[in-house]
């Protein structure tokens, strides 16, 4: 059976070209993947790895990274911050039969109708060298007892404060450590609230060789709830918005159509078994033309 006994209209997009356009936004918009303060900022050469960009984002004076504020000091009388930066170094994606990506045995082996993600990220923390540390704690400590009057104990006496800006003390260089994560995925249909909608689903997710293993079960944990709670819902796409109406593009170029033409996304199961469907390395997609009166 050929494609287009299924559906009409069949298109799809292979592992290789994908991963290369992915390669590509990460040059043409290096922001998206790199994030650190101000003072990092300013001063990209002290980040965990360095910053490859194309030659046009230089030229526009484009960011090369999103600025975040820094990570405050916990408890501190007077607020101090560090400086920090998270940085996305590589992105792999490889749909079944899995021959891109080699998963680690916690996932075991890429089932059917699904796909498996390589991230590998950086973390640098600037941390205080001891010179800092003898020039801040004397000004801490006599913070500290004028907030807590004669009795440091008692929260009775810390007076009301005005939220002032953290001290950020600038660094010579970061302490850093970078991982591998993988996360295998696949899509499927329900709905949120009454419509129809495209869902990405996570089914597995490790970290590699991170010890101790409780910390990383923690570090996995956290990975597993931003991407369950906070970027897969944001990816789900509403039927609707997958139905293009032909009718009204050929009107703006000024051609008039008689009828309702619109292409629709092949329906499942009753069309296809799976759409869009994810195997031989590539995502495919069956949509059908409908033409109505």
């Amino acid at each position: 059976m050929t494609f287009t006994d299924r559906s009409d209209i069949y298109g799809a997009v292979h592992e290789e070209g994908l991963n290369r356009v992915v390669r590509h936004i990460m040059r043409q918009r290096p922001s998206l993947f790199n994030y650190a303060t101000p003072f990092l900022a300013q001063h990209p050469d002290l980040l965990c790895v360095p910053v490859v960009a194309a030659p046009e984002v230089f030229a526009a004076g484009n960011p090369l990274v999103t600025v975040q504020q820094p990570l405050p000091v916990l408890a501190a009388p007077q607020p101090i911050g560090l400086n920090y930066c998270v940085q996305f170094t590589d992105m792999e994606i490889d749909f079944h039969d899995s021959d891109t990506i080699k998963l680690p045995p916690e996932l075991g082996e890429l089932p059917p109708q699904r796909f498996a993600l390589r991230l590998k990220g950086c973390f640098g923390l600037g941390c205080l060298p001891d010179d800092y540390y003898a020039d801040l704690i004397p000004i801490e400590e006599v913070l500290a007892v004028a907030q807590a009057g004669k009795d440091l104990f008692s929260l009775s006496h810390v007076p009301e404060r005005q939220p002032r800006d953290p001290i950020v003390l600038p660094v010579r260089k970061l302490t850093c450590f970078c991982l591998e994560l993988f996360a295998v995925l696949h899509f499927e249909w329900g709905k949120i609230g009454a419509d129809d909608y495209l869902k990405v689903r996570l089914d597995g997710l490790e970290i590699v060789d991170l010890r101790p293993v409780e910390m990383e079960n923690i570090i996995e944990c956290y990975a597993e709830a931003v991407l369950r709670l906070g970027i897969l819902p944001r990816l789900s796409v509403k039927i609707e918005k997958m139905v293009l109406d032909i009718t009204s593009v050929l009107r703006q170029q000024g051609i008039a159509v008689g009828q309702q033409i619109s292409l629709q996304s092949a329906p499942v199961p009753a069309a296809v078994p799976n759409n869009p469907a994810i195997e031989d390395d590539q995502l495919k997609v069956f949509v059908n033309l409908v033409v109505t009166p």
